[in-house]
C-alpha cells in the first residue's frame, strides 16, 4: 500500500498480517458476568490481543504490573459481530477497549458507561484513514464529490469520513456511502471495480487490501489530530467498587511508559506473547515503533488524560454525519478525575522493572 511521502509507514505483509486479523476477531480467556473487579480480578475486551496493536497490554501483563498492583485480568471472547461496548455494557466484560465514536454511541443507549482513560493520545492518522486504489484518479478528498464511498463501520468510520470531507470544504451528503463492512478480497473487488471509489476504515482494513492483491493510496487530509481515537471504556459501578480501575490504568501506565522508553523491552514482550507476528523483524519493529508514537501523552508525562474537547469534535461529527440524532452529556460520561492517581508512579523503578526483565527475557 503506497501512501505520500509525508504520512507514509512502514506497512506489514505476509503472515503478520494474516496474524493480526486473527487476533482482531477473537481472544482466549472466559465469558460469563464479571464481578465488577472484586477480589482484584478484571475482564477486559480488547480488539486485538496479545498482539502490536495492544503492546502496551502486553507489557503489563508480561513484566508483571498488573501482579503489582494485585490484579488478574482476563481477556474477554470478542469476535467481529459483537460490539465490545455491548460486552461492558451486558456485565461480559469490567473494561473495554472501545473506538471513541463507538463509545459515544453506545454511551447514548444507557447512562450506565463511563470513558476514565483515553488510549491513543498521540494521534489517530497511523490508524484511521480514507483510502482508494492506487491507479485511481482521485487525487485528494475533493474529487469524491457526487461518489458513493465504502465504510467499514456505520458510526467510526462515516464520522471521521465526515471530518475527512469537512476538510475539503464538503459535507457528507455530497457523497453516496455504503457499509460494506471490514477489509477483505471481496470488499477489495468492490473498491476495485469502482462500484465504491474511495473506502473509510482502520490500519487492519488497509492490511487486508494488501494481502488481497489490491494496492492502495491514503488520501485523508492532514488536521485529523483533534480527534480522539477511542479509550477504555467502563461501567460506572465498576469505577465504584474501590480503586480497582485507578491500579488497572496506573498498570497500563506503567507498561506504556515502560514500551515507551524502553523499546527492545516492547520488542521482547511482544514477540513472547505473538511470535507469529515476527516473521519480518525489520517491518515489525517498524511498526512497533509507529504504534508507540500514537500513545505518547499530551504532555509527555500523564497517561490516558481525557481532553473533554476532542470529545466534543468527535460527538459533533457523529450528529453531522447522521449517525446519532442527540447530543451525549460528555461531563458525566468522560471522567477525568483519577487520573492524578493513575499517572502517580515510581518511573524510575518502573524502568529498573523494565531493564531486570529484559536483562532476563531478552
Amino acid at each position: 500500500m503506497r501512501r505520500p511521502r509525508s504520512r507514509r509507514r512502514a506497512w506489514l505483509a505476509g503472515g503478520l498480517v494474516a496474524a493480526l486479523l486473527a487476533t482482531a476477531s477473537s481472544a482466549c480467556g472466559g465469558g460469563g458476568t464479571t464481578s465488577d473487579g472484586a477480589d482484584g480480578r478484571l475482564t477486559l475486551a480488547t480488539p486485538a490481543p496479545n498482539s502490536l496493536f495492544t503492546f502496551n497490554e502486553v507489557i503489563a501483563e508480561r513484566l508483571g504490573f498488573f501482579a503489582d498492583e494485585g490484579l488478574t485480568v482476563k481477556l474477554a471472547p470478542v469476535t467481529d459481530n459483537i460490539p465490545i461496548a455491548g460486552l461492558v455494557q451486558g456485565g461480559k466484560a469490567d473494561i473495554g477497549l472501545v473506538a471513541a465514536t463507538d463509545a459515544i454511541a453506545a454511551a447514548l443507549r444507557t447512562d450506565d458507561l463511563r470513558m476514565p482513560y483515553d488510549e491513543r493520545t498521540g494521534g489517530n492518522g497511523f490508524l484511521v484513514g480514507l483510502v482508494v486504489p492506487e491507479r485511481s484518479g482521485i487525487k485528494g478528498v475533493a474529487d469524491l464529490k457526487g461518489k458513493n464511498v465504502g465504510l467499514a463501520s456505520p458510526d467510526q468510520d462515516r464520522a471521521y469520513l465526515t471530518a475527512s470531507l469537512e476538510k475539503a470544504g464538503l459535507k457528507i451528503g455530497d457523497v453516496d456511502t455504503t457499509v460494506v463492512g471490514p477489509g477483505g478480497p471481496s470488499v477489495a473487488r468492490t473498491l476495485e471495480s469502482g462500484r465504491i471509489a474511495a473506502y473509510a476504515g482502520t490500519l487492519t482494513d488497509f492490511f487486508a487490501f494488501d494481502e488481497a492483491g489490491l494496492p492502495v493510496r491514503d488520501i485523508t487530509p492532514k488536521g485529523l489530530e483533534g480527534l480522539p481515537v477511542g479509550g477504555y471504556l467502563v461501567r460506572a459501578q465498576t469505577l465504584k467498587r474501590g480503586d480497582v480501575l485507578v491500579r488497572f490504568f496506573r498498570a497500563l501506565a506503567r507498561a506504556t511508559f515502560a514500551g515507551l522508553q524502553r523499546p527492545k523491552a516492547a520488542e521482547a514482550a511482544a514477540r513472547k506473547a505473538a511470535p507469529e507476528e515476527w516473521s519480518d523483524p525489520k517491518k515489525s519493529r517498524d511498526l512497533l515503533k509507529a504504534l508507540s508514537a500514537t500513545l505518547v501523552p499530551f504532555d509527555g508525562k500523564n497517561f490516558g488524560e481525557i481532553k473533554p474537547a476532542r470529545w466534543n469534535n468527535a460527538q459533533r461529527l457523529l450528529l453531522q454525519a447522521g449517525v446519532t440524532d442527540r447530543s451525549l452529556d460528555l461531563k458525566n460520561f468522560l471522567v477525568t478525575d483519577i487520573l492524578q492517581k493513575v499517572n502517580a508512579f515510581d518511573r524510575t523503578a518502573t524502568l529498573a522493572k523494565a531493564d531486570k526483565w529484559l536483562a532476563q527475557n531478552g
